[in-house]
């Protein structure tokens, strides 16, 4: 059984990610979902934790968890799910991850209209 983990902040959940997971959804047996913590929130985790649920409520090989911190700023991932792979967009996670010995496989981020998250961010900011 193939697991993928597939991390992120998703402030806020949008298009983009939504895309990149139907993407990889027939290519793994079990996907993850790992969201971190991010301050500051314009999404609170459980309201994150709700979209991913009521999105991909009727596909099964998709998960949501919740990670304690940034991946980034850890020395010990032993909070981390088991996993085969770690898929993502960003490549301070990839570059963490392959330190601690990980594989990883970096994907590019969808791209279209109101698929960046910094871009939405900025917005909501003004």
């Amino acid at each position: 059984m193939s697991i993928a983990f597939f991390p992120g902040k998703f402030q806020p959940v949008h298009l983009g990610h939504i895309v990149t997971l139907m993407n990889i959804y027939d290519k793994y047996d079990k996907i993850i979902v790992g969201i971190t913590e991010d301050r500051p929130e314009l999404l609170s985790m459980e309201e994150r934790i709700s979209i991913f649920q009521r999105i991909f409520k009727h596909l099964p090989k998709i998960s949501i968890m919740e990670i304690k911190g940034k991946i980034t700023n850890s020395k010990d991932l032993s909070h981390l799910p088991k996993f085969d792979v770690c898929l993502s967009g960003n490549k301070s996670v990839i570059e963490t991850l392959n330190k601690m010995g990980l594989k990883t496989n970096y994907i590019e981020r969808a791209k279209g209209l109101g698929y960046s998250g910094r871009a939405i961010r900025s917005l909501v900011d003004n």
